[in-house]
Protein backbone atom coordinates (compact mmCIF):
# COMPACT_ATOMS: atom_id res chain seq x y z
CA UNK A 1 0.00 0.00 0.00
CA UNK A 2 1.50 3.40 -0.97
CA UNK A 3 1.68 6.14 1.68
CA UNK A 4 -0.49 8.15 -0.37
CA UNK A 5 -3.46 5.34 -0.33
CA UNK A 6 -2.65 4.29 3.24
CA UNK A 7 -2.85 7.84 4.48
CA UNK A 8 -6.61 8.24 2.71
CA UNK A 9 -8.00 5.37 4.05
CA UNK A 10 -9.12 6.18 6.86
CA UNK A 11 -10.93 9.99 5.77
CA UNK A 12 -12.90 8.28 2.55
CA UNK A 13 -16.12 6.77 3.06
CA UNK A 14 -19.22 5.89 1.17
CA UNK A 15 -21.89 8.58 1.27
CA UNK A 16 -23.83 6.96 4.36
CA UNK A 17 -20.54 6.57 6.17
CA UNK A 18 -19.71 10.41 6.10
CA UNK A 19 -23.70 11.02 6.78
CA UNK A 20 -23.39 9.05 9.92
CA UNK A 21 -19.98 10.74 10.75
CA UNK A 22 -21.09 14.14 10.66
CA UNK A 23 -24.80 13.23 12.23
CA UNK A 24 -25.72 13.23 16.31
CA UNK A 25 -27.24 10.20 15.85
CA UNK A 26 -25.77 7.84 18.89
CA UNK A 27 -28.06 5.20 17.11
CA UNK A 28 -26.93 5.07 13.87
CA UNK A 29 -25.28 1.70 13.48
CA UNK A 30 -21.14 1.20 12.94
CA UNK A 31 -18.99 3.71 11.81
CA UNK A 32 -17.25 1.73 9.03
CA UNK A 33 -18.15 -1.40 7.38
CA UNK A 34 -15.58 -3.98 7.35
CA UNK A 35 -13.82 -3.13 4.32
CA UNK A 36 -13.37 0.27 5.31
CA UNK A 37 -12.16 -1.82 8.76
CA UNK A 38 -10.02 -3.55 7.29
CA UNK A 39 -8.46 -1.01 5.19
CA UNK A 40 -8.27 0.62 8.96
CA UNK A 41 -6.06 -2.36 10.42
CA UNK A 42 -3.81 -2.57 6.89
CA UNK A 43 -3.49 1.52 7.94
CA UNK A 44 -1.88 0.29 11.49
CA UNK A 45 0.06 -2.51 10.23
CA UNK A 46 1.67 -0.13 7.85
CA UNK A 47 2.50 2.44 10.56
CA UNK A 48 5.46 2.95 11.45
CA UNK A 49 6.59 1.61 14.96
CA UNK A 50 7.91 5.27 15.76
CA UNK A 51 4.82 6.95 14.96
CA UNK A 52 2.75 5.19 17.75
CA UNK A 53 5.09 3.92 20.21
CA UNK A 54 7.07 6.53 19.98
CA UNK A 55 5.08 8.94 21.79
CA UNK A 56 4.24 6.18 24.73
CA UNK A 57 6.06 6.51 28.27
CA UNK A 58 9.27 3.86 27.60
CA UNK A 59 9.46 2.02 30.85
CA UNK A 60 13.15 0.68 30.25
CA UNK A 61 15.89 0.58 28.71
CA UNK A 62 15.48 -2.74 26.95
CA UNK A 63 11.76 -0.81 25.34
CA UNK A 64 14.10 2.12 24.16
CA UNK A 65 16.83 -0.21 22.61
CA UNK A 66 14.05 -2.23 20.92
CA UNK A 67 12.41 0.72 19.26
CA UNK A 68 15.75 1.98 18.53
CA UNK A 69 16.62 -1.05 16.76
CA UNK A 70 13.05 -1.82 14.61
CA UNK A 71 13.66 2.18 13.77
CA UNK A 72 12.11 2.60 10.33
CA UNK A 73 10.25 -0.72 10.90
CA UNK A 74 6.52 -0.92 10.99
CA UNK A 75 3.83 -3.05 13.37
CA UNK A 76 3.34 -5.51 10.55
CA UNK A 77 7.37 -6.15 10.64
CA UNK A 78 7.18 -6.45 14.38
CA UNK A 79 3.79 -8.94 14.10
CA UNK A 80 5.22 -11.15 11.51
CA UNK A 81 9.08 -11.31 12.93
CA UNK A 82 10.51 -14.29 13.57
CA UNK A 83 11.76 -13.30 16.99
CA UNK A 84 10.37 -10.21 18.25
CA UNK A 85 11.99 -8.06 21.26
CA UNK A 86 9.47 -8.72 23.97
CA UNK A 87 9.91 -5.18 24.94
CA UNK A 88 8.74 -3.68 22.05
CA UNK A 89 5.77 -6.02 21.94
CA UNK A 90 4.98 -5.02 25.50
CA UNK A 91 5.13 -1.37 24.82
CA UNK A 92 2.83 -2.11 21.55
CA UNK A 93 -0.02 -4.12 24.05
CA UNK A 94 0.57 -0.76 26.27
CA UNK A 95 -0.04 1.65 23.02
CA UNK A 96 -2.95 -0.87 22.47
CA UNK A 97 -4.69 -0.69 26.04
CA UNK A 98 -4.39 3.13 26.06
CA UNK A 99 -5.85 3.72 22.66
CA UNK A 100 -8.83 1.22 24.59
CA UNK A 101 -8.70 3.41 27.20
CA UNK A 102 -8.98 7.12 25.40
CA UNK A 103 -10.71 6.41 22.28
CA UNK A 104 -14.89 7.02 22.61
CA UNK A 105 -15.40 5.33 19.26
CA UNK A 106 -16.21 1.71 19.14
CA UNK A 107 -14.41 1.07 15.96
CA UNK A 108 -11.07 2.00 16.80
CA UNK A 109 -10.95 0.56 19.95
CA UNK A 110 -11.75 -2.78 18.05
CA UNK A 111 -8.47 -1.90 16.34
CA UNK A 112 -6.66 -1.48 19.01
CA UNK A 113 -7.68 -4.72 20.70
CA UNK A 114 -6.74 -6.41 17.90
CA UNK A 115 -3.46 -5.01 18.02
CA UNK A 116 -3.62 -6.18 21.80
CA UNK A 117 -4.39 -9.60 21.47
CA UNK A 118 -1.57 -9.78 18.09
CA UNK A 119 1.26 -8.64 20.17
CA UNK A 120 0.14 -10.99 23.27
CA UNK A 121 0.17 -13.95 20.59
CA UNK A 122 3.48 -13.37 18.91
CA UNK A 123 4.85 -12.99 22.61
CA UNK A 124 3.08 -16.42 23.38
CA UNK A 125 3.99 -18.74 20.13
CA UNK A 126 6.93 -17.05 19.33
CA UNK A 127 8.88 -15.55 22.43
CA UNK A 128 7.10 -18.57 24.69
CA UNK A 129 6.53 -15.22 27.44
CA UNK A 130 3.20 -13.42 28.24
CA UNK A 131 2.64 -9.98 28.05
CA UNK A 132 0.92 -9.36 31.45
CA UNK A 133 -1.57 -11.13 33.44
CA UNK A 134 -4.05 -12.45 30.93
CA UNK A 135 -4.23 -16.30 31.00
CA UNK A 136 -6.21 -19.06 30.30
CA UNK A 137 -9.73 -18.68 29.30
CA UNK A 138 -9.37 -14.89 28.96
CA UNK A 139 -6.98 -15.19 26.36
CA UNK A 140 -8.74 -17.81 24.43
CA UNK A 141 -11.63 -15.55 24.37
CA UNK A 142 -9.62 -13.03 23.13
CA UNK A 143 -8.15 -14.76 20.27
CA UNK A 144 -11.39 -15.76 19.32
CA UNK A 145 -12.78 -12.52 18.99
CA UNK A 146 -10.21 -11.57 16.99
CA UNK A 147 -11.05 -14.52 14.71
CA UNK A 148 -14.43 -13.80 14.10
CA UNK A 149 -13.38 -9.94 12.48
CA UNK A 150 -14.61 -10.52 9.26
CA UNK A 151 -11.69 -7.54 8.23
CA UNK A 152 -8.66 -9.01 9.97
CA UNK A 153 -6.39 -10.29 7.29
CA UNK A 154 -5.00 -13.54 7.31
CA UNK A 155 -1.72 -13.78 8.48
CA UNK A 156 -2.95 -12.37 11.45
CA UNK A 157 -5.80 -14.69 11.88
CA UNK A 158 -3.25 -17.86 11.76
CA UNK A 159 -1.20 -16.33 14.38
CA UNK A 160 -4.48 -16.21 16.68
CA UNK A 161 -5.32 -19.64 15.63
CA UNK A 162 -2.36 -20.95 16.75
CA UNK A 163 -1.86 -18.85 20.02
CA UNK A 164 -5.36 -20.17 20.89
CA UNK A 165 -4.29 -23.74 20.08
CA UNK A 166 -1.60 -23.01 22.42
CA UNK A 167 -3.52 -21.57 25.22
CA UNK A 168 -6.70 -23.76 25.23
CA UNK A 169 -4.08 -26.58 24.56
CA UNK A 170 -5.78 -30.43 23.40
CA UNK A 171 -9.06 -31.79 23.84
Amino acid sequence: MGSSESDQTMFFSRPEGLARILSLDDDAGPLWDPAEMKAMWRHQLAAPLEADLGGMTVVNNAQSAALKSFAGKTFKDLLSHAEPPVALLELAKEFAKQTLKDSDDKQLKEIASALYYAAYAVALTRCGKSLGSLQGHHLVSGFSWGLERPWLDEPTKALLTVARKQVAGPH
